[in-house]
């Protein structure tokens, strides 16, 4: 880190976050030990040359008390011209703390919520100190390597709706957000009324013009009194460092090191546009690219999803082209099973249930067709006269020749009957 990174607490507001506190004495052992150099405003923000000194201000919500007018116009105009400001409210937001803090804060795009946030399912011990991990985290420099944190009898931020004009100079980010269980009690200027608020608002950022503010809507993050709400606790440290660096240092200047995979013709197209163009390197392009997809993400996104949409619609029509005359296919390589086949694969079932099942099947055509020829056949043969041994004709063989001949034989009858039939007719017996 620098070691001229200078930072001032706000002492001329009844401030409860000062470094004499014992009750935020981790919080202050981590400024020191993280080298910024520190500044009590004990006079409060009349003057813009004695406020530019600073890197950052740190201003805990004032209480009892308000900005006077003109503090409002330096503090604005110090973020305007480059300043970093970290706003820290609380409970209650102004009503409880009976002060105008919000006079500023709508210039940065937000404000402080009268109300106080509780989760009744992901909370530490009480339910005013939800706890919020990475699903209700964005990703940002603010919230890198933060999993989990936990804000303790914390108001929420508001994010106001800004003109097209005004949202050429600020950008509100919202980083993290309550959980779905979120409720809260707030005052509605009468009284105060509890009502559910899920993904609230929790903890923002504003690219102010030339500057930068960060505000959260508690004191306890610093605490060093309660380990399992506080400053040590979780990963309130790490967003506490992350906060005071993304204010501190020219993130969008000095960045960060990181390796790159790119396509081989990507990377030569963007190595001729920065000698064609002259631009400073490679990374120039990259970051330009990135700060253009950021600022056009969901219209950039809207557009990749119809075409996606597209070519999953192309390819379900080419399966479904593929899938007919494969299926075809499969079905003529299906074994062809003859009538007497399916007979001893149920006649085999009937043995193992010992129920009778009735015969609907009737078999192939080709093999049908077979069928009705040889019952053709024999009928002809039959026509004419019987064979002096009847015995020498199969059951099948005298059953057909009794049909073609009108003679009534009983569907069980066995050989010997049937023959005995037709001897009986034909006057033999």
């Amino acid at each position: 880190m620098k070691n001229d990174i200078t930072v001032g607490l706000d002492y001329s507001h009844n401030n409860m976050l000062t470094l004499e506190a014992s009750s935020y004495a981790d919080f202050t052992q981590f400024l020191f030990t993280s080298a910024y150099k520190l500044g009590k405003i004990e006079a409060g923000f009349y003057s813009l040359d004695k406020v530019k000194i600073y890197n950052a201000i740190i201003m805990s919500i004032p209480k009892n008390i308000n900005l006077d007018p003109r503090e409002i116009e330096v503090l604005e105009e110090y973020v305007r011209k480059g300043g970093s400001l970290l706003i820290v409210g609380s409970r209650g937001g102004e009503h409880t703390n009976r002060t105008n803090i919000n006079e500023l804060t709508r210039f940065f795009g937000f404000e402080f919520i009268n109300d106080e946030i509780n989760d009744s399912v992901n909370y530490v011990n009480m339910q005013k100190r939800p706890l919020i991990s990475n699903s209700n985290i964005i990703s940002h420099y603010i919230s890198e390597n933060v999993h989990r944190i936990v804000l303790s009898s914390a108001c929420s931020i508001g994010t106001l709706k800004l003109s097209k004009e005004e949202e050429k100079n600020v950008k509100v980010e919202v980083i993290v957000r309550g959980g779905l269980n979120c409720w809260r009690n707030r005052f509605d200027g009468k009284q105060w009324v509890e009502e559910d608020c899920p993904k609230v608002p929790m903890l923002v950022t504003s690219e102010y013009h030339s500057g930068q503010v960060a505000a959260f809507g508690t004191l306890s993050i610093f605490s060093s009194l309660g380990r399992e709400y506080g400053f040590s606790a979780f990963d309130n440290d790490i967003i506490i460092a992350n906060i005071l660096r993304w204010l501190t240092l020219d993130i969008s200047h000095e960045g960060k090191v990181i390796t790159v995979d790119l396509q081989r013709d990507l990377f030569h197209w963007g190595q001729l546009i920065v000698k064609q163009k002259r631009w400073e390197n490679l990374s120039d392009i990259i970051n330009v690219s990135l700060k253009y997809f950021k600022d056009n993400y969901k219209t950039i996104m809207k557009e990749l999803e119809t075409v996606q949409h597209d070519m999953y619609q192309r390819k379900q029509e080419k399966k479904r082209k593929i899938k007919e005359p494969e299926e075809e296919e499969i079905i003529s390589l299906l074994p062809k099973r003859k009538k007497e086949d399916l007979d001893s694969i149920i006649s085999a079932i009937e043995n193992i249930s010992g129920e009778k099942y009735e015969r609907t099947i009737t078999g192939d055509s080709e093999d049908f067709k077979e069928e009705n020829e040889e019952k053709v056949q024999v009928n002809a043969d039959l026509v004419g006269d019987l064979p002096e041994d009847l015995n020498s004709l199969t059951v099948k063989e005298l059953k057909i020749y009794c049909k073609a001949n009108d003679i009534n034989v009983p569907p069980k009858a066995r050989k010997a009957d049937i023959i005995k039939i037709i001897q009986y007719v034909l006057g033999a017996d």
